[in-house]
């Protein structure tokens, strides 16, 4: 005679369970738990670029923008007029040279440092090749617009 455990035992469907479903799933978790820590890495950071840093980037090239403005010292400064300024200039010595000569006069006597402003605008060509070089290097540097035509 069966006993009452037996007797709903067997009336119990007698179904396998696959072992082999439910490793897979407990395999899937252990590739969850493992991705998860880079995961959280990496939405860390992206949170952190996209709601905070990325705007002190911004607001800091701003600034820096503003203190090295380039384009406002070429396009507002004098710089871009050296060599014509230079041209008048020299023009303005020769002919004070010329004068104090025919005078008998060193050119000192008539304006001071005359021989030491005629120098500077002597270089002038040069410097203002040298400054339109660096200049030209600098906007390629940080991709600004050439203003200095």
């Amino acid at each position: 005679m069966k006993s009452r455990l037996e007797k709903v035992l067997d009336k119990m469907p007698n179904k396998k369970v696959d072992l082999k479903a439910h490793k897979v799933d407990l395999s899937l978790v252990d590739d969850i738990n493992n991705e998860l820590d880079s995961f959280e890495q990496a939405e860390s950071e992206a949170s952190y670029l996209a709601y905070e840093y990325g705007d002190e980037i911004i607001d800091a090239f701003y600034e820096f923008r503003s203190k090295y403005s380039l384009d406002d010292y070429i396009i507002n400064g004098n710089t871009r007029y050296l060599e014509e300024s230079a041209e008048i200039l020299a023009t303005a010595l020769s002919e004070l040279q010329t004068k104090a000569e025919e005078l008998g006069i060193d050119p000192n006597e008539i304006l001071y440092d005359f021989d030491d402003i005629k120098q500077r605008v002597d270089n002038a060509p040069s410097l203002n090749s040298d400054a339109k070089e660096k200049y030209r290097e600098v906007i390629k540097f940080n991709g600004d617009n050439d203003f200095w035509k």
